[in-house]
């Protein structure tokens, strides 16, 4: 008889992933319209990242809304890589004289990218830790 609830419950975790894409959809289109009219030399994307993680910092939203539908991002972003594929076959003669340039960059965007991401890690654990020490003596003191 359990075997009958599972497609159930896949179908509502489908349509929960949906739903939280169409959450983060709703985030990437508010950057738009930041980008076309206030910040002109920022990306939309980057914009709408920013006010997802006001309202996650704020308690506006909360994590379990957007949590799924970000997995499932994250799981097909290989995806996204693909024009960028498509483009360097299309301009092999330029990435062949210049490829270098490009390269370098890539290398160094990486690198910075995850310097950049493993101090955010640390420093972000040692604050979650030092809060809950501080909440531990809070409670033992009262």
């Amino acid at each position: 008889m359990k075997y009958l609830l599972k497609p159930q419950t896949n179908l509502q975790l489908l349509f929960k992933v949906i739903a939280q894409l169409v959450l983060l959809s709703v985030f990437w289109w508010l950057g738009c319209l930041l980008h076309q009219f206030v910040f002109h030399n920022i990306s939309a994307g980057i914009l709408g990242m920013f006010i997802l993680l006001l309202c996650l910092f704020t308690g506006l939203i909360k994590l379990e809304w957007v949590e799924l539908g970000s997995q499932a991002i994250l799981k097909e972003l290989v995806l996204f890589f693909l024009p960028v594929v498509v483009a360097v076959v299309q301009y092999k003669s330029l990435f062949l004289k210049e490829g270098w340039q490009l390269i370098l960059s890539i290398g160094v965007g990486t690198m910075l990218v995850m310097v950049s991401t493993s101090l955010c890690i640390h420093y972000l654990y040692r604050l979650q830790k030092y809060l809950r020490a501080r909440k531990r003596l809070n409670h033992s003191t009262h």
